[in-house]
Formats: structure tokens, C-alpha cells, sequence
């Protein structure tokens, strides 16, 4: 896999992504986090919950992203960002940005 195209579908907060992209990444995202807690109880290492943490990076670029397709403002993008911190609230905005409908036009983000 091309290390530019694996970095800009992970890292950048740029753009837009649709519902079906969004949906395909953030499981990938979702899996990776809970395999690293998962090994993180058998195997004590430091590296295991820095790389966890790490992925939040990831989780963020994403939602940010699916935030431009569904055309909201900064203000509501950074609730939904603080949403996937606290667990509740991050459920209801990830259900959110799984369902929200896409801006058919294009809008400042593309």
C-alpha cells in the first residue's frame, strides 16, 4: 500500500468523506484501538497504550472529514470532536456522523 495515499486516508483534516468511506475507515480505526487494549492486558508495555492513544489522531481526521461532507460549522465539529472523548457522547455523535446526510452541493471543503 502506497505510504502517501495510507496517510492522507488517516491523517489529513482536509476534505470530505462520505458516509460508506467514513463507516470503512473509522472500523479499521475501531479495530486496531480495541486489538492494541485487547493485547494490552496480557502484554504490560508503555508502547501498547501510546500507540492506542495515538490512534485518536486518526479517529479525529476522520470525523472531521465526515464533518465537512455533512456541511456543519467549526463550532458543531468541535462538539462532535469532544464527543469522542467522553464515552456517552461519542456514541451518540458517532451515530451521528454514520447516519448524518451527505451536503449534495459543494461546500467550502470540496
Amino acid at each position: 500500500m502506497d505510504i502517501f495515499k495510507l496517510t492522507n486516508d488517516f491523517l489529513t483534516f482536509k476534505g470530505r468523506l462520505d458516509k460508506q468511506s467514513f463507516i470503512k475507515r473509522y472500523l479499521i480505526v475501531f479495530i486496531l484501538m480495541y486489538a492494541l487494549f485487547y493485547l494490552g492486558r496480557f502484554i504490560h508495555l508503555p508502547l501498547l497504550s501510546t500507540a492506542s492513544a495515538l490512534l485518536v489522531i486518526p479517529q479525529m481526521s476522520l470525523a472531521v472529514r465526515r464533518c465537512h461532507d455533512i456541511g456543519l460549522n467549526w463550532v458543531k465539529t468541535i462538539l462532535v470532536l469532544v464527543g469522542l472523548v467522553i464515552p456517552l457522547v461519542s456514541l451518540v455523535s458517532l451515530i451521528f456522523l454514520c447516519w448524518g446526510k451527505s451536503d449534495p452541493f459543494r461546500n467550502q471543503f470540496g
